[in-house]
């Protein structure tokens, strides 16, 4: 192997897989997931079209060992990096990004996500030759693996024991024990570990079940997850008022598991034409084997495992890592198909480029002017908001800010228009607030009162919704629902106390009092 080949593809891989893992810039509105996808874009077009001209010039410097070989070598240093960057925060060595960040992801999930997938990699290092090899491999498993325990992460345990049971050289009948031995695992982590985590989890799969059997077999489109969730959660909590999901039910955007997530969206047919990839994928790499091959294979199966209990694609490391297990899977056809495949990616990845600058540009715009609103200036920033709408108008989230600045410059009808475009791509708790907000300027108190009767079922431990209905009612002058919505404040029970919740409990117990008083002394 050429070692200057093998450098080159190390660099290079380490551009991309590093940028997916380590991006994080506060001047996009989503602070830790939208820049790496947009850094990992950036990362993984200039290296395609340089490894493609390179290629195309000089194949020996780009052969298909070296390229692997350089990013494996990559992955294992990003992912050890991110071990101990969490380890050094847990330590309080170095500071979080955020409250709920674990290393430079947005949560745990992102965090396991990342380094129990990652672990088949660089695996076959450990037969080595070169004892510093062996062992340096060693201590980077060893720490991602220390990363993940100390993260709690149930889904990140369960794929360490499923790494675990691919990588120990026993046979097929010991694999199957430790299988069964993996479940029980599982179980007993989902029943005993964080049992109100899991409770909300199988809730959230029950309704996303309910939401497959509307259209099971083509599904509800891209999106259909988000556009209808939310409001068959709300419609289950209000016809089971007493049921104990009411408290744990928050607002939620992922069903914590791909395969579901994917029936809904694509339906059956989704899930049989994902399934039948994973076979075909595993069928070729069985008449095919090769040195490497064993390696692709184990990392789509913890990323399958991984997806059952979370949302691994939401990150753009995990996708590297699938397409790189793809390719070494089919590595030995590819490779003699070289010079089309870097024809084909001289053409498509400059015109990719093109796009994502020029919705890298109208994110960072965005920023910008959502950034001047907050200061006061929603009714000076109307004319750009309205020129992103003609390009932005298919983003839900766009839109919802939209609607919040409309509101705030005083435009309320126009803002109520941008919410109900904005309900058409997605249901949330957020939006049916601001719809009632609006609807409450307009002074429509009925509609208010529904749309925040709807925001209460979709979580019905806020204490939000409540009072804003007490509000409403309050400027009816509907004394009745007002006392009766004043006593389900005042005997609801905190979930999580919040200076939020003490004020309004404060404000509905002063107002529910003196009305009392007013009304004894009449």
């Amino acid at each position: 192997m050429s070692r200057f080949g093998y450098i080159v593809s190390f660099v290079c891989c380490a551009l991309v897989l590093g940028a997916s893992v380590f991006t994080v810039c506060a001047e996009f509105p989503d602070a830790m997931i939208e820049p790496k996808w947009y850094a990992t874009g950036v990362a993984f077009i200039f290296v395609g079209i340089v490894w493609a001209v390179v290629g195309m010039v000089r194949p020996s410097v780009v052969r298909f060992e070296q390229v692997w070989s350089g990013f494996e070598a990559a992955c294992v240093v990003v992912c050890a990096l991110q071990a101990v960057m969490y380890l050094m925060q847990t330590a309080g060595l170095i500071v979080s990004y955020g409250r709920f960040s674990a290393g430079s992801f947005d949560n745990v999930a992102g965090l396991a996500s990342c380094l129990g997938i990652s672990l088949p990699i660089g695996m076959r290092w450990l037969m080595d030759v070169r004892r510093s090899k062996r062992l340096a491999v060693m201590v980077c498993k060893a720490l991602c693996v220390m990363a993940i325990v100390v993260s709690e992460s149930r889904t990140g345990l369960m794929c360490i024991a499923v790494w675990a049971l691919l990588e120990l050289p026993c046979r097929r009948g010991q694999k199957v024990i430790g299988g069964v031995a993996a479940m029980a695992l599982f179980i007993v982590l989902a029943v005993f570990v964080k049992t109100d985590s899991s409770i909300g989890r199988w809730f959230i799969a029950g309704r996303t079940m309910d939401l497959i059997a509307g259209s099971p077999w083509l599904g509800h489109g891209s999106g259909g997850f988000d556009a209808r969730y939310m409001d068959v959660q709300a419609d289950w909590l209000a016809a089971n008022p007493g049921s104990r999901y009411a408290v744990l039910a928050d607002n939620v955007r992922h069903p914590l598991n791909e395969w579901l997530l994917l029936a809904v969206d694509y339906g059956v047919l989704g899930v049989c034409v994902a399934i039948g990839a994973v076979v075909l994928t595993v069928a070729y790499a069985r008449r095919h084997p090769s040195a490497s091959s064993g390696t692709g294979l184990n990392v789509i199966a913890c990323a399958g495992v991984f997806s059952l209990f979370s949302y691994p694609l939401l990150y753009p490391f995990t996708w590297l890592l699938l397409m790189m297990a793809v390719v070494v899977v089919f590595g030995h056809a590819l490779s003699h198909h070289a010079r089309a495949l870097y024809v084909m990616l001289l053409i498509v990845l400059p015109v990719c480029g093109v796009g994502l600058c020029r919705n890298l540009e109208l994110a960072l715009e965005l920023r910008e002017v959502q950034g001047k609103a907050m200061l006061g200036l929603s009714e000076r920033m109307m004319p750009r908001y309205e020129r992103l709408y003609q390009k932005l108008k298919g983003d839900a989230r766009f839109l919802y800010n939209y609607a919040v600045e409309q509101y705030e410059a005083g435009r309320y009808r126009p803002a109520l228009n941008t919410a109900r475009e904005c309900g058409s791509l997605v249901s949330c708790y957020d939006l049916c607030l601001l719809e009632g907000d609006i609807r409450s300027a307009l002074k429509d108190y009925g509609g208010a009162d529904s749309c925040y009767n709807r925001a209460h079922w979709m979580v019905p431990s806020r204490f939000v919704p409540l009072y804003e209905r007490f509000n409403v009612a309050i400027e009816r002058g509907d004394t009745v629902s007002a006392h009766c919505l004043a006593g389900e404040i005042l005997a609801k029970p905190v979930k999580v106390r919040s200076l939020e919740t003490d004020e309004i409990i404060d404000d509905v117990g002063k107002r529910a009092l003196g009305r009392a008083d007013i009304m004894q002394g009449e």
